[in-house]
């Protein structure tokens, strides 16, 4: 295949992306895509090589959103933050006077 035109371009971009995506389980295949980019891209005019670079960017600022939504979504409701942890250890220390006077109250006759 020799593409010259836009549209044998997507065809061939198409043919490409089949060919290469029954790959992508393999823990190669992030540092082949690498590799493959750099090696493709060294011929790129600078605003060429621009473009496919914010396009990368933008897609990966979206997968992090993403991610980030689901992370929010598997926390379990039941869990408790820091903030209210440290709430529910003072009011367990309550309970043993500390707050109400009965330890400080002993300690500030000795002074």
């Amino acid at each position: 295949i020799s593409p010259s035109s836009k549209d044998e371009f997507t065809e061939f971009e198409k043919l490409l992306k089949d060919k290469i995506s029954p790959f992508e389980s393999s823990i190669h295949y992030s540092g082949f895509l690498e590799s493959l980019f750099r090696d493709l891209c060294l011929s790129l005019e600078v605003e060429d090589l621009k473009r496919v670079s914010n396009s990368l960017t933008v897609l990966l600022s979206e997968k992090q959103k993403q991610e980030k939504l689901n992370k929010g979504k598997k926390k379990k409701k039941g869990m408790v933050s820091a903030g209210g942890m440290k709430s529910k250890m003072k009011d367990d220390l309550a309970d043993y006077g500390e707050f109400d006077g009965g330890y400080v109250q002993d300690y500030e006759d000795f002074m």
